[in-house]
Parts: structure tokens; sequence; C-alpha cells
């Protein structure tokens, strides 16, 4: 996935879908009709501490249609690292349940039409020490 002044380092392929690995930046991309329970969320938070050692914003792309349970947020462990987590969609029913998670997630959460208004958002929230960091290299891809 290319975005404008951001270098693709990696793709990770897993049951549910893909993740887009960036030096800041995770794009997360759910597969159709997946249903996001806390396990799930829990191996995505497992790999964002174990692959990212620098601050980093998380980017839902929502273009696929899948349902998440808004609880999970509440138990989520705290990552010091995750700056923000920014949902990108341009359907109604996406953007209602956005609204709903957003009240259960402790940290910055806002929702975007578009990839680059949410890496616009996400870019002013992380410290611009990261413009030479990089993903660990125990990443397993």
């Amino acid at each position: 996935m290319q975005i404008i002044g951001k270098e693709l380092n990696d793709t990770y392929t897993f049951e549910n879908g893909k993740l887009y690995l960036y030096n800041d930046l995770i794009i997360g991309e759910i597969n159709e009709g997946v249903h996001v329970t806390i396990d799930v969320m829990l191996s995505f938070f497992q790999f964002f501490l174990e692959n990212y050692k620098v601050p980093f914003g998380y980017i839902s792309y929502r273009k696929n249609s899948y349902s998440i349970d808004p609880q999970v947020y509440k138990m989520l462990p705290e990552n010091k690292l995750l700056k923000g987590i920014a949902v990108v969609s341009d359907q109604k029913f996406s953007s209602l349940n956005a609204h709903v998670e957003k009240s259960f997630f402790k940290g910055r959460y806002e929702l975007f039409t578009t990839i680059n208004n949410a890496v616009n958002w996400l870019d002013k929230i992380i410290p611009l020490q990261n413009n030479n960091s990089h993903v660990s290299d125990n990443s397993v891809m």
C-alpha cells in the first residue's frame, strides 16, 4: 500500500487480514466478514509490542465489512508507544460503529474518510524524532 511520504517496510499477512508496516505507522486491513474478538486484538497488540520500539500510529482501514466487539478496547493492555488509532471508512455503518468504539478506547482515536487525512493526523501526534526510526529486526513476516 503506497502512502505519500512513507516507506513500506513489510506486509504481514495473517488469518484475518493484513498489516502494512511503516517506520512509525501500521495500517490494518481486516478481511470481509471477520468478527474481531479480544483474542484477535490482543494478538495485534502482542505483535506491536514485539516489533515496534518507537512511537507509532495505527490506521484501521475499513474497506471491507467486518464487525468488532467494542468491549475489546477496554481490555487492551497499555502500550505507551501507540500514539493514536485512526479509523478510515466512507461507509455510514462502519463510521457509526467507530464512534461507539471511540467511547471505549482511552487513548487518541479519530475517524477519517481518507488514509491521507489519517496519516496527516497521526504525523502531528507522533514525535518528530521518529524520522529515522525503523521496525525492529526481530519481526516475523
